[in-house]
């Protein structure tokens, strides 16, 4: 700048204030443009990448699309130097919580790098400042080429030999039996289809008398079930009448034997008093007497006891 030799201080003050704060303006844009933020306030978090796919400081934070921040610095990993560590800024007031992934994408086809966050799991505690976010494993557009042709490179001699297979398979006496083959095909069809129509109506010939003979099978089973039922009935019932008349006849022959051992007793005391026989005499009725007072007895028990022996006794036994 040339001043006029005639200006006065203040004029060159006013030029010289007027230069400074122009070039204040000129490092205030650059520093803006360069991506560095003064006036925000972050929380830093790190990821450890295994590549960044050139990405560079200042480049966006993005949270499903929503930018929340802007990446710090980028350095190699002096513990592990197989990871590039990325320390990133996120806005103080925006929460990260545990399930949050990092991957590094791009806009569109050619765009620029930037890191993109997502919630891919149940959002569990917010992280703390400092905290590492994992990093969720994704193919590039360069890895899935990459994994095509080395598809490709595997497929190819399989479908090189695939390709010589035809070759040998389209021969001259192959076509010909191919050839035949279709020919006779219709024909085989037909025959394979009214065969098949044949054992559908003979499967439904033999499933419908199946299934009569199984209704005929429990109907009769239905019959015989019911007429055991019934004889069991009446067989019971024949069993209670014969109880209740042995119980009536056992009572009766009960009371005839008392009676009979009644009178064996009073009969022994009018012979005790009228005996007017001799010793040997009386001793022999007495013992008679005795003897039969002691088969009543046994009859009677015989007859509580086993009054059906009494009733039929077995053959041989005396009567």
């Amino acid at each position: 700048m040339v001043l006029n030799p005639r200006s006065s201080k203040t004029d060159i003050v006013k030029a010289g204030l007027a230069a400074l704060a122009g070039l204040t303006v000129l490092g205030l844009f650059i520093v803006f443009l360069g991506g560095h933020d003064f006036f925000s306030d972050y929380s830093t978090y790190k990821i450890q990448f295994l590549n960044i796919k050139d990405l560079t400081s200042g480049r966006p934070v993005k949270y499903a699309g929503l930018s929340v921040g802007k990446v710090k610095s980028i350095e190699v990993n002096k513990e592990h130097p197989e990871h590039i560590s990325v320390v990133i800024n996120v806005d103080k007031d925006f929460d990260l919580y545990e399930g949050t992934v990092a991957t590094i994408t791009q806009k569109g086809l050619v765009g620029d790098n930037y890191i993109l966050l997502e919630l891919k799991s149940e959002p569990g505690p917010k992280l703390v400042p400092g905290s590492i976010i994992p990093v969720a494993l994704t193919l590039s557009m360069g890895d899935v080429a990459a994994e095509i042709g080395k598809a490709v490179a595997a497929v190819a001699p399989k479908l090189e030999k695939a390709a010589e297979g035809l070759q040998t398979l389209l021969t001259g006496d192959n076509r010909a039996n191919l050839e035949k083959s279709l020919k006779i095909a219709p024909d085989v069809l037909l025959q394979t289809n009214a065969t098949l129509a044949s054992f559908q109506k003979e499967w439904i010939k033999l499933s419908r008398t199946a299934s009569t003979g199984i209704k005929s099978g429990t109907k009769n089973l239905e019959a015989l079930t019911f007429e055991v039922s019934t004889t069991l009935n009446k067989a019971g019932k024949v069993l209670e009448s014969l109880n209740r008349d042995v119980k009536n006849s056992l009572q009766n022959m009960d009371g005839e034997i008392s009676r009979v051992a009644d009178g064996v007793d009073g009969l022994t005391l009018d012979l005790r008093k009228n005996l007017e026989y001799d010793q040997e005499e009386i001793e022999a009725i007495l013992l008679n007497v005795n003897r039969l007072s002691r088969e009543m007895n046994r009859l009677a028990r015989s007859l509580r006891e086993r009054p059906w022996q009494v009733l039929n006794p077995p053959e041989g036994a005396e009567k």
